[in-house]
């Protein structure tokens, strides 16, 4: 299974740098935004591997439906796979959660995977061994409202126009002097933006960062 790890990992890395050499020779051209998208799938698939690999037994214990899951499921598995990944300086994820409801959708996987790179980037950007991290959750006349608030070192002003963009990133690993390959903040806002025609946005200064996300209502499948 480590070997598959790695063999994920490699091809992620050669799709990624087939999508920087087709956009060299024909930008924004159909081939190179597929080869994008196969990297940004592949980084999910190594993503959901790891999580495998690591156990989830936590999360075993849920009566969990086939069809959907409540929001309060999502973030117990998170939390529970979160804390017994590896993480860089052994820190620890301390999840505060503020739901106007428990709302249960059969989009589980995509919620899942929207706050599971979010919080991530939070863990990995924090300065101290306990990385707090809140998230919201309240519904408008049209829109499900979520945001999610870390209290790490804050994102660069001049950073914050770009880091939706496919292949950026501020992370290197010094150790191995690997870049992370920036897929993932590119790979949240096209869920929300191409499968529920929502919105993401941010707000950053040193202590805090805020991603707020609008889903209509209407999207989000079999929400109740």
């Amino acid at each position: 299974m480590k070997k598959n790890t790695r063999l994920i990992e490699d091809t992620m890395n050669t799709s990624y740098h087939l999508y920087q050499e087709m956009q060299k020779e024909r930008p924004d051209s159909e081939l190179s935004r597929q080869a994008l998208s196969v990297a940004k799938d592949i980084h999910e698939i190594k993503k959901e591997y790891l999580l495998i690999l690591r156990g989830l037994s936590e999360a075993l214990d849920l009566n969990l439906d086939d069809e959907g899951m409540h929001l309060k499921d999502i973030f117990t598995v998170l939390e529970n796979s979160l804390n017994t990944a590896p993480t860089p300086g052994g820190r620890t994820l301390c999840l505060d959660l503020s739901l106007e409801e428990d709302l249960y959708t059969e989009d589980h996987y995509f919620l899942m995977s929207i706050f599971r790179n979010l919080i991530t980037n939070a863990m990995e950007a924090a300065e101290h061994e306990i990385v707090h991290v809140r998230i919201t959750q309240r519904l408008d006349d049209s829109h499900w409202l979520f945001t999610v608030t870390d209290d790490g070192p804050g994102i660069l002003k001049e950073d914050l126009e770009d880091i939706f963009q496919p292949g950026f990133s501020t992370k290197i690993n010094y150790d191995t002097g690997e870049i992370n390959r920036g897929l993932g903040l590119n790979l949240v806002q096209d869920i929300i933006k191409n499968q529920w025609n929502g919105q993401i946005s941010v707000s950053s200064h040193p202590g805090e960062t805020v991603f707020s996300i609008q889903i209509p209502k209407s999207q989000l499948k079999g929400a109740r």
